[in-house]
Formats: structure tokens, sequence, C-alpha cells
């Protein structure tokens, strides 16, 4: 599970403004020895021992600067700067190659690779700190060039106004390449309630938390924007909506894993493609009218735009399609009772009760993680005062 703490920066502690240095070296006292001569000049460092221990802290901790053996076992430098480059969540960290190698060649290799930087082995301690020093700040210029183009501070997206520039750009493409492409509008399900409980800040990390989700989940190609308070919005080029779609689920799956102060996040998710003739206020009014009908339909979930279900907007619409025998079922349930307990009072199987359940859910659109009888009783409350003489009670 992904778990949110109260920290305004989970990197490091709530009180440092330090920048981060991730240090990757298969050998131990070369790690060391590089803490020992920034940690003195203002810096935090963590260590990697390889490659993948090197993505999987870039990708958690997201530091200023990586400071990344050329050569280590299994995955060489160049194949790690490769991996790093191509996740959105890491590929603006700068990157120092630090190597034994002193080749023109070998130089020139990492750099076309993307490394910002190379540093000989051993290093002096002077140039370490200016070379680690440049890149920091060159990273934080970029960062505050983002802001100052109207980046969201917390999870670093752009907003709506961009988002509408991006679907005109794919709106004019696919006029004239008749190429599909869609759009996701996510929406947080319990923001509120977060807000509520815990307050803005946590809210804030939530919303980062739910914006690496969507970075490592979807592809590289795919924009991803900061929609409202509570929405992200997703350009999925060359995406048709059943594709879409499981990208949805799948984020929607990735998203559930992020806990706040131990409680799990749900989203809905809205999914519409863009076809040949529509203009960028059609596809977006198409995504929030899909959106709707997910959140309307009980949440946690993703619809898409062409759904033919057009009456499902709310449970109490959906309960027009419930036989007689399921409305006596739902009514039990919104007393918290027992499949025996139906099944005894009705007078069939407890089979056929979980039946009548299955039955009732998927035509409630209630997902297997709410409980039936918890659903019934928030969107059903005059059952609990109404019980039929042919219940059985």
């Amino acid at each position: 599970m992904r778990n949110v703490t109260h920290q305004t920066n989970p990197r490091r502690g709530a009180d440092s403004d330090r920048p981060l240095v991730l240090v990757t070296d298969d050998d131990p006292d070369l790690r060391m020895l590089a803490d020992m001569q920034l940690s003195p000049q203002g810096y935090d460092v963590i260590q990697a021992a390889d490659g993948e221990e090197c993505i999987r802290l870039a990708v958690e901790r997201h530091p200023d600067v990586i400071l990344l053996d050329m050569m280590m076992p299994g995955m060489d430098g160049a194949e790690v700067l490769t991996e790093l480059a191509a996740n959105p969540r890491t590929a603006d960290i700068p990157v120092i190659f630090l190597s034994a190698l002193t080749g023109t060649e070998d130089r020139v290799k990492g750099l076309e690779r993307g490394a910002v930087d190379w540093i000989s082995k051993p290093a002096d301690p002077r140039e370490l700190v200016a070379r680690v020093g440049a890149a920091a700040r060159t990273k934080a210029r970029q960062e505050e060039i983002k802001l100052q183009a109207g980046a969201d501070p917390v999870t670093r997206l752009h907003g709506r106004e961009a988002f509408t520039k991006r679907l005109d750009q794919e709106v004019s493409r696919s006029s004239r390449s008749s190429a599909p492409f869609s759009v996701l509008l996510i929406a947080l399900d319990n923001a509120q309630e977060v807000v509520d409980k815990h307050g803005p800040a946590v809210h804030d990390e939530l919303m980062r938390q739910v914006a690496d989700v969507l970075h490592t989940t979807l592809r590289v190609s795919d924009e991803i924007f900061r929609y409202s308070t509570d929405e992200f919005a997703a350009v999925l080029p060359d995406t048709e909506v059943g594709t879409a779609y499981l990208a949805a689920e799948r984020c929607r799956e990735e998203i559930r894993n992020v806990e706040v102060v131990g409680e799990a996040t749900s989203v809905s998710v809205g999914v519409a493609q863009a076809n040949t003739g529509r203009s960028t206020d059609d596809v977006i009014a198409r995504a929030e009218i899909a959106l709707f009908r997910a959140r309307e339909s009980g949440g946690g979930r993703s619809w898409r735009a062409d759904d033919p279900r057009r009456h499902g907007l709310n449970p109490i619409a959906l309960s027009e399609e419930l036989t007689d025998r399921e409305w006596d079922v739902l009514i039990h349930l919104s007393h918290r009772r027992t499949e025996h307990e139906i099944a005894r009072r009705l007078g069939i199987t407890r089979g056929t009760v979980r039946s009548h359940k299955a039955r009732i859910r998927r035509k409630l659109h209630v997902s297997q993680d709410i409980r039936l009888s918890d659903f019934v009783r928030t969107n059903f409350k005059d059952l609990i005062h109404r019980l039929p003489s042919n219940t059985g009670s």
C-alpha cells in the first residue's frame, strides 16, 4: 500500500529545505565517502547499491540530483539512465555519472544518453560539491519556470487551461489524420472527507500521490493535468475508447492502493473518445457526462461516454430494473440481515439469496469492495422503515 503521512514533503524531514542527492554505487565505501563529502555542505544523501534500487528510490523520493556509477553489476549506469528518462516521474531529475572510466568516448556516450555531467573517480571533494550544486540549481530553476508557466505546485501538473490547449492540438491533428484519441477525467470520491478529517495539507499530499500513480500507470506519451481541486484529466493520443477504458480501470485499481491515514482512496473516471469532427468543447462535455454517470452510479468505477445505459444516473433510477423478490432481499439487507436470516424469512435457499445479491450488484452497479448492506442503507434509507408482510417478518 502507498501510505500518505502528514509530512508536507515525504522525501526528508518537514523542516528541511536541503537538496536531496541519491548516490548509486555498488561500492559501499564510495557511497559513504560521497555522503561524507556532501552532507556537511548542505545536502541530504540517500544511497542505492544497484540500478534497480536507484530506480525505486528515484520514483519514491524524487531526489534533486542523482550521482550514478557507470559500471555496476546487473543494470549498468546507461541502462539505469534510460529507465529514469522513460518514466515521467523521474525524467526531470538531473543525473551525474560518477565513474572510473576516463576516456573521451565514455564521457560522450554518457552525456549523449542524457546525463547532465560526468565526474571521474576518485572525485575531488570541491569539484563534487560544485557539480552537484550546479545540477541542483538548474533543476530548481526549471521547476520555478514550470510554476511561473502555470503548473500546480502540489502535483507539478498544468491546469485546465493547458488541458484545453492540448485538446485543441489533438482535435486539429485528428481532423487531419483521422487518428482517434481519448480523454480521461478522474475525480476523487472521498476528497471532501479527507479535508474534513485531516485538513488541506493531507489532501494536497493525497493529490500528489495520485498524480504520481497516474504518471507511472499511463504511457509516457499520455499527458496528465490537474483539472480542478479534486480532479485530474489525461489526454491519450492514438487511443480508441475501449483501450482508454482499460487504462482508466488500471489507474483506478492502482489508486486504490493509495491510503490516507489507513483509508483507501476511491476515484471515478469518465472516458470519452474524440471522433473526427468533434470540437474541444464537445469532447470535454462528453467526458464530464461520463464522469457524472460514474459518480452518480455509486462511485469507484469507470464509465464510457458511449455506454448505452443512459438511464443509469443514480441508484434510485437503476432500481427500476429490480424484481419484486430482489426488492424483498434489498429490504432485508437494509436491516443488515445475514444470508441465512434472509433465506429463512423468505423461504428460499442461501444460494438463491446469493444469486439475488449478485444480480442486485449488477443492476445497481455496486463494486465488490463495497458492502451491499452499507450501499443499500446509504441510498435507500426509506427501506429501513418498510417491511411488507410478504417478507416474512
